[in-house]
């Protein structure tokens, strides 16, 4: 029997294309956007002829709310046609950080995770997710920065 080292690196995220991240029927699982990108996302929208809508929540929070798939989701080629410049909620999944209590979680709606899941449940984030989770990291800088704190560690 082979068996993969935990922790070691053997085990790293790689996107399905499942879609799973880009559709939506729980208001609950909706993304939360930073301010900036949110003036972006209207941009983009207006230049393609798409509606967004925002919902204000604690600065410098917005809750994206979309009902069924991410209007920038291209469905025939299974991709987002923003990729380069989708917000940091979108990059980092299914790494999802809670902004009240700070706690990151991955998402089980993933089909790369449950998939792997005993790996991903025995490994080190930074490893698995490596990608994914330096963008964690530039969220949690920009959030205390947000706050009045040190944006260094």
């Amino acid at each position: 029997m082979v068996t993969k080292s935990v922790g070691r690196g053997e085990v790293t995220f790689k996107c399905y294309r499942c879609a799973h991240c880009c559709f939506f029927t729980n208001p609950s699982d909706y993304p939360i956007v930073l301010e900036e990108e949110v003036e972006a996302l209207r941009k983009l929208a207006r230049e393609r002829g798409i509606k967004v809508e925002f919902i204000k929540l604690t600065p410098p929070f917005y809750l994206w709310v979309i009902k069924g798939f991410c209007p920038f989701y291209d469905i025939r080629n299974r991709r987002c046609s923003i990729h380069s410049s989708k917000p940091t909620s979108c990059s980092m999944y299914p790494l999802i950080l809670n902004v009240v209590t700070g706690e990151v979680s991955v998402s089980l709606l993933c089909d790369w995770v449950k998939e792997n899941f005993s790996e991903v449940a025995a490994s080190n984030p930074v490893t698995v997710f490596p990608n994914e989770f330096s963008k964690v990291i530039k969220l949690f800088k920009r959030l205390r920065s947000s706050k009045g704190g040190s944006s260094e560690q």
